[in-house]
């Protein structure tokens, strides 16, 4: 992929502010948060619970890291490119398919909601969710070029 197209294919201006708004707002309890992400995540889809560890503590210090990066680097979304194809084949040799992603997908829209509450408009969820359908695409494609189980 190019990064012309994929700068172009990016997201706009107006998004990455919502973006970096909620995650600003959700960032000063991180801890929360991420724990409230995977309670969500597990009442969705209980069997990706074996998949982690017992202990939550270092997936949840990952999860907020991956999401500082991430926003920080939203205007540069071809430095973002590298790392995210990179975590997408880390997933697969951990067990995930792809229909997992779109229940992490919505445990966190569904996550960032029930935190920011009023302050999370439509507009919002939308561009969160856009955020997270682009950045899937990229770590789908950085999973050893298709070989992500199709279930």
């Amino acid at each position: 992929m190019h990064q012309e197209t994929f700068t172009h294919d990016w997201l706009d201006s107006d998004q990455i502010a919502r973006i970096r708004r909620g995650f600003s707002a959700v960032a000063s309890d991180a801890d929360c948060f991420t724990a409230a992400f995977y309670e969500r995540l597990f009442e969705l889809a209980p069997t990706l619970r074996q998949l982690f560890p017992a202990d939550l503590s270092s997936q949840r210090d990952k999860l907020k890291h991956m999401l500082a990066v991430l926003v920080a680097d939203l205007d540069r979304p071809g430095a973002l490119a590298p790392a995210l194809a990179k975590l997408g084949d880390r997933h697969r040799s951990y067990g995930v398919v792809r229909a997992d992603f779109m229940v992490v997908g919505k445990a966190l829209i569904d996550t960032l909601g029930s935190h920011l509450e009023e302050q999370f408009s439509p507009a919002d969820r939308s561009a969160w969710a856009e955020l997270y359908t682009r950045i899937t695409a990229i770590m789908k494609k950085g999973t050893a070029q298709g070989a992500l189980h199709p279930a």
